[in-house]
């Protein structure tokens, strides 16, 4: 396993750490807490030392799993980031809306604290913001109360978690040296953190943890235009409230992939791993599973072959030209 250090800060993560939404046990299906945590150990088995979760993934489900993990393992190696649950339950904040109904600094330190107890930790390695909104720029009162926090031991590193289309929205605060840590879906289909994000994070010495490497299953491969989620996934449900040919489109886009890779002798769910991997900004991603071996097989990346040339810049033409475009839910 490779360790990149994480911005200015003092952590070093896995380059390949382990996303926890899938273990929630509510929007993702029903999960066996006993597979999942299984999954939990198998990663930190094999060197993972990085694991990110949510206080709103199964309404503190997923904390509650890695924290009986830690406990069991007594891991006093292992970086936890977690995300403060926005106070209104809201997510992508339309612009007219203020950080007050979100993250009231109380807020954020009473939910600190509840983490804290379901992680069965002293210390969590990064606090994110759930979410974020552009017009967010001239408020700081979030980092006042997440700077002490960082300065009574309870936090490492300030984080914002930016919504999926808003790759740009926090860059004032990454400007201002009030954020350490960015979290954004980059990956094969959604580029754009590569032009708008990752030279001004470089610039600052901001870490980055990449999310939603396979555009929640699109990039795996295995899906077809006739797929059939569970009536608990999500994934059956909210994509076609913003779009109605959101499987297709997915499905049409992955196959553009394909066949830009048909020719390498490598899977599909490798290559989608691999190409965030290649871009020396990325301090961590975060493929999310609750299954034992899908963590192996994702672990197992970090020793094949960076990508050819050709396939990256095939791929970037894709996304160049429009072919492939967009975030895990297909929205842009």
């Amino acid at each position: 396993m490779k360790y990149n250090k994480l911005g200015r800060t003092d952590l070093n993560l896995s380059e390949v750490g382990l996303g926890t939404w899938e273990i929630s046990g509510d929007v993702w299906g029903k999960k066996d807490d006993a597979e999942s945590l299984k999954a939990i150990h198998t990663a930190l088995d094999l060197g993972v030392n990085y694991i990110d979760t949510a206080a709103g993934y199964g309404s503190g489900h997923s904390e509650t799993l890695i924290g009986q993990v830690l406990g069991e393992r007594k891991a006093d190696n292992v970086s936890v980031s977690t995300k403060i649950l926005p106070k209104c339950l809201q997510w992508a904040p339309p612009p007219h809306k203020e950080i007050d109904e979100f993250f009231p600094p109380d807020w954020i330190v009473e939910q600190c604290e509840a983490s804290l107890k379901r992680l069965n930790i002293e210390r969590i390695g990064i606090l994110f913001l759930h979410t974020w909104s552009r017009s967010w720029g001239h408020r700081t009162e979030w980092y006042e109360a997440m700077l002490k926090l960082k300065q009574q031991g309870k936090i490492q590193a300030i984080g914002i978690s930016i919504p999926d289309e808003g790759i740009a929205d926090a860059n004032v605060h990454v400007e201002g040296g009030r954020v350490d840590v960015i979290q954004c879906v980059y990956n094969v289909f959604q580029q754009e953190p590569e032009h708008v994000l990752f030279p001004l994070a470089r610039k600052h010495n901001v870490g980055i943890v990449a999310r939603s490497p396979f555009s929640s299953g699109a990039l795996t491969g295995h899906w077809t235009k006739e797929i059939q989620f569970s009536a608990e996934d999500w994934r059956g449900r909210w994509p076609k409230s913003i779009k109605d040919n959101w499987l297709e489109e997915q499905v049409e886009m992955s196959e553009a992939v394909r066949q830009v890779i048909s020719h390498s002798g490598r899977e599909m769910s490798e290559v989608a791993i691999r190409y965030v991997l290649d871009n020396p900004n990325v301090t961590s991603t975060i493929p999310g599973s609750a299954n034992p071996k899908h963590v192996r097989a994702n672990i197992n990346v970090v020793s094949t072959p960076s990508l050819d040339k050709q396939i990256q810049t095939e791929l970037r033409d894709l996304w160049l030209n429009g072919t492939i475009h967009g975030t895990y839910n297909g929205s842009i």
